[in-house]
């Protein structure tokens, strides 16, 4: 998908604020359940729309980039970030990457682990996010992957979340960058702070 695009800065995958953010993302829902829903809705928090993934069924509800599974991501972007919202209901995300030597690699992140470990070729991490608001991640992917399997980083091939959670931004850069260096359209901004400010 992304494999011969010249790479640099940063790039985004999801911005909730665009006119169609999930048009690079298959999006996957059981069609019988009442309580799942992956839909664009205004978050009462912010006053923007996000993409919120509700769901009792976590494995059967997520977004997928890209698309299809036969294309590949193709980004050499080694650090993942988002900004995500808990909604106290189980979470994860799954960052599919080939590594130095050719091989898949799978790592994964989510809300309900409470150790790192290697399971079944993937590397699992716990994550911790802060409850009732915004959390703006960072992930060195290639940091990620030499700790997990002791392998460089090559490029990432497919991100995919899992329900429950509402999303606001979604991309890869070629550096650490902090919130308030992002550039002003994929910015946070609460209403409540622009007003009191």
């Amino acid at each position: 998908m992304l494999r011969s695009a010249y790479q640099s800065g940063i790039l985004t995958l999801l911005n909730s604020a665009g006119s169609h953010p999930l048009q690079l993302w298959a999006v996957v829902q059981p069609a019988s359940t009442e309580d799942t829903q992956i839909a664009v809705k205004r978050d009462c928090d912010i006053g923007e729309n996000v993409v919120t993934l509700e769901s009792s069924d976590l494995a059967a509800t997520f977004i997928s980039c890209p698309k299809t599974g036969s294309e590949k991501l193709g980004m050499k972007l080694p650090y993942l970030f988002l900004m995500v919202k808990s909604t106290d209901q189980p979470f994860s995300f799954e960052v599919e990457v080939l590594d130095g030597r050719g091989i898949v690699r799978r790592l994964r992140a989510s809300n309900y682990e409470v150790g790192a470990r290697i399971e079944d070729g993937i590397g699992i991490v716990p994550l911790r996010l802060d409850e009732d608001c915004w959390n703006y991640l960072t992930l060195d992917i290639a940091l990620l992957l030499e700790g997990a399997f002791g392998t460089g980083y090559r490029e990432t091939s497919r991100v995919t979340f899992h329900a429950s959670a509402k999303l606001r931004l979604v991309g890869f850069a070629d550096r650490i960058v902090p919130e308030d260096q992002l550039p002003a359209e994929l910015r946070l901004y609460c209403p409540d702070a622009a007003n009191n400010g």
